[in-house]
């Protein structure tokens, strides 16, 4: 684990200095694997050169949840349309199912997000396709965390 954050990390501070990024704004889904089935619409807007904003309308087993998380971006030297995203925000939800632990009635579940990974935009399409580690930790109304694979695809408007 050690070699694999001091690795991350080394990458990071290579290609902190690079500038650039390939779209403003782009629309699609994205899905979450390794915590049951979640998955829903999904926007990405880059508000400066290396900050961008990310926001979820997200569908699982009996809810509805709503996320929203603020990334910094950078592009990976000497790849074109290849960046990386580190970031952070939060989630809530609603509804009865799989996430809903102590009962079965309608409840309303809030957790914390953190996303790191890899983002490409397709240098002949208005297509962008991302793959990230986003671990939930959810706060209430009950405690746990959910170490889940995010995979979005997106249709770049501008």
């Amino acid at each position: 684990m050690k070699k694999t954050t001091l690795l991350f990390s080394i990458i990071l501070l290579a290609v902190a200095g690079a500038n650039a990024q390939t779209y403003s704004t782009a629309i699609g889904a994205k899905f979450y694997t390794g915590g049951g089935s979640v998955g829903g619409l999904n926007i990405r807007h880059s508000t400066a050169e290396h900050t961008a904003l990310e926001g979820s309308l997200l569908f699982y087993s009996g809810g509805l949840g709503i996320e929203g998380l603020y990334e910094y971006q950078a592009p990976i030297e000497g790849t074109e349309g290849l960046q990386y995203f580190v970031g952070g925000g939060g989630m809530i939800g609603f509804g009865t199912g799989r996430y809903n632990y102590y009962n079965n009635r309608n409840s309303t579940s809030f957790a914390l997000r953190l996303t790191g990974g890899v983002d490409y935009k397709f240098a002949d399409a208005p297509i962008d396709v991302s793959l990230a580690f986003d671990p939930f930790f959810y706060l209430a109304p009950y405690s746990g965390s959910n170490l889940s694979l995010g995979i979005g695809i997106r249709y770049v408007l501008k």
